[in-house]
């Protein structure tokens, strides 16, 4: 009999906070099994369940959870109703960011939920499984919350954050005993997986250095875990930790040709812990790798040193080039002319760029998409834009103030992608103004001004985008993936097939249309 059965609801195998639990209560003992289901929409409406009933009859866990973000909720439910017609004695616990954020409307549907860190209380939880103990003690255990016989949430209190991230294991490509539903079987995890349902065919390996963020943005769920544990500082890994799980990630999975430091804002890492990991990155792993910055931790020493050991591009955040809308919509202490000084920075080493931008805010005014247009046609080129349809997710203050403002009604639960953007024209003139020389863009932003509503501004704007489209961008990606590969023709040429796979992206559907890899 299996101890836990860990379920990812999520379309890809992109995912580091499950494999790493699995990895850890492994590491504490218990038997633990991995399953991914990367293809469960494209195959739940056939009914095509049986092989997954028949592996739970083969496991028998006595846990079965599940991890999801908010677009999983329906798949995670699914899953359970599966758990429940073959093994209702099996308790079922739900984690992850929707299960913290929307703790009540997950515990309709699971046993228990999982607010916050997950490892200490689910440790505890299969510690309390295997004594033989009842329902009433598991209800006592820390982060959990449960519905009891009235029909009332009850929330436990939370353990402390782990603060020494060392006790946990480094995640590996493929860990024991994980497997994949391939929609008609499950098999092994095996490296054909990797590059089949990971993004960029996992030659872009992603790891988190640190926990917590220094920021508390108002759309993002870190302002609302900072909240709830009252803290929500950056915790590091040591550079040793995090090495060794690069030396096997490039042992074990497909070809690695970039290292992707997903950590929110890695550059606003303690300089001394940045030269001791530019130091044993460059000397131990080498290869070419990609960090997050804010405008306010970009300085020309972080970029010396990282550029040295092997940093190729960069993401800074915008999201908005109104002052008005960064600081008192996003709570984000950051103006304009700090991001195009910091951009300035970065335009003078040879790494490539892309700056997110938030689109379609409801709560900004025509100005504040005039002013962001400005500010990205004064950014330095080239560039590339990585655009965001805002997205009110659960726990986000932008989420409450969008339900008091009647913007959304009845509190839905809907979410989309949120690469699509709304094809307006302030967003299509936003877009157009990361391409379009400035000369351009500043006057046709001033009498968008005075006459707003003009049909010939509209069709000029209209007329920029087709440009902007079909011509400027892909152009500029080519640019910039010559710029990071240091201006090499050859290395161009090897990097672009990687690129390429990231069909996920608009910019790179466009290049592929270009190329004619796609309809």
């Amino acid at each position: 009999m299996t101890d836990i059965l860990l379920v990812s609801a999520q379309p890809n195998l992109d995912i580091l906070g499950l494999k790493g639990l699995h990895l850890y209560l492994r590491q504490e003992g218990f038997d633990s099994l991995l399953l991914y289901f990367p293809v469960f929409k494209k195959y739940a409406s056939r009914n095509q369940h049986q092989h997954i009933k028949q592996l739970l009859l083969e496991e028998n866990p006595k846990v079965v959870g599940i991890s999801l973000t908010a677009e999983d909720f329906q798949v995670a439910s699914d899953i359970t109703k599966i758990v429940r017609e073959v093994l209702p004695e099996t308790y079922v616990i739900w984690g992850g960011i929707e299960a913290t954020t929307e703790p009540e409307r997950c515990a309709q549907i699971a046993d228990f939920v999982c607010i916050g860190e997950g490892e200490l209380s689910l440790k505890a939880f299969l510690e309390t499984v295997k004594s033989g103990a009842d329902k009433d003690a598991l209800k006592k255990i820390n982060n959990l919350a449960y519905i009891d016989k009235e029909g009332i949430l009850q929330t436990n209190p939370l353990s402390p954050l782990i603060t020494d991230l060392d006790i946990l294991p480094p995640l590996r490509q493929i860990p024991e005993r994980s497997y994949v539903d391939t929609g008609t079987k499950i098999e092994p995890v095996r490296v054909e997986h990797l590059m089949r349902y990971k993004r960029y065919r996992g030659q872009v390996y992603k790891i988190m250095t640190s926990r917590g963020c220094p920021y508390g943005c108002a759309y993002c769920c870190n302002r609302f875990l900072r909240k709830l544990y009252g803290t929500w500082p950056v915790r590091h890994r040591s550079v040793e930790h995090v090495i060794q799980e690069l030396e096997l990630a490039m042992k074990e999975g497909p070809p690695i040709f970039y290292v992707d430091i997903t950590d929110d804002c890695f550059f606003a890492s303690d300089m001394e812990y940045i030269k001791e990991f530019c130091k044993a990155y460059k000397e131990r792993i080498g290869l070419p790798f990609i960090a997050k910055t804010t405008a306010r931790e970009v300085s020309h020493e972080r970029m010396s040193i990282l550029v040295d050991a092997g940093m190729t591009w960069a993401n800074m955040g915008l999201q908005s080039g109104s002052d008005r809308t960064c600081i008192e919509i996003y709570k984000r202490p950051t103006k304009s002319e700090t991001f195009l000084k910091a951009a300035q920075i970065v335009s003078e080493y040879p790494v490539g760029i892309y700056y997110d931008i938030i689109l379609d805010n409801p709560f900004e005014t025509l100005e504040d998409r005039l002013n962001t247009a400005l500010t990205l046609s004064r950014t330095p080129r080239p560039f590339m834009p990585l655009f965001f349809s805002l997205r009110f997710y659960p726990g986000t203050e932008l989420r409450k103030r969008a339900i008091e403002e009647g913007i959304l009604k009845e509190n839905p639960i809907v979410y989309e992608d949120y690469f699509h953007w709304k094809g307006t024209e302030d967003n299509r003139l936003i877009r157009s103004a990361c391409f379009v020389s400035p000369r351009i863009i500043t006057p046709l932003v001033e009498k968008i001004k005075k006459k707003p509503h003009s049909l010939i501004l509209k069709t000029i704007i209209f007329g920029l985008d087709i440009i902007t489209k079909t011509i400027l961008m892909p152009i500029t990606a080519l640019r910039m993936i010559y710029r990071s590969q240091r201006r090499s023709i050859v290395g161009t040429i090897k990097a672009l097939p990687v690129f390429l796979n990231a069909s996920h992206l608009p910019t790179i559907q466009h290049l592929r249309r270009v190329l004619k890899l796609e309809e």
